[in-house]
């Protein structure tokens, strides 16, 4: 893997956008009996976790598509910087307006959902950071 070629870089940057989407919505899957609670995490602020993963799985699919046929690559590199800010700038509301009583309401033995709120952070920011590359490679 090449990173100084636009389609490489977007292939990373599209691989962290797709991790950061799985870790989002590990919850769903890993936490069980605690449905309103859950819920309630995932509403929680003006955004909701649930818009933060899916402007993740959209920056993914941009990022698969720089360096494809019929696809301008300056243009979705562009795109991928702003849905990845988009990303950070919505983690980072959801994580300062996060109800304590939410984030602090689950089964102790989903007491690591506690630390979630702060992996998605720097997940947001690591992509934010790769896609600064990745559009760093098309300039």
């Amino acid at each position: 893997m090449n990173l100084s070629e636009p389609a490489d870089a977007g292939k990373l940057a599209a691989v962290v956008a797709a991790a950061l989407a799985v870790v989002i919505f590990a919850p769903l899957v890993m936490v069980t009996g605690a449905g309103e609670t859950l819920g309630a995490y995932y509403a929680a602020g003006p955004f909701g976790l649930t818009a933060v993963g899916l402007l993740a799985v959209v920056a993914a699919v941009v990022f698969l598509s720089v360096g494809r046929p019929h696809t301008d690559t300056l243009t979705l590199s562009g795109v991928g910087a702003v849905v990845a800010l988009s990303v950070v700038l919505t983690a980072a509301a959801w994580v300062i307006t996060i109800d304590p009583t939410v984030l602090f309401g689950f089964p102790a033995e989903y007491a690591w959902i506690e630390n979630h709120r702060w992996v998605v952070l720097g997940g947001a920011l690591g992509l934010a950071a790769v896609s600064g590359l990745q559009a760093r490679t098309v300039l």
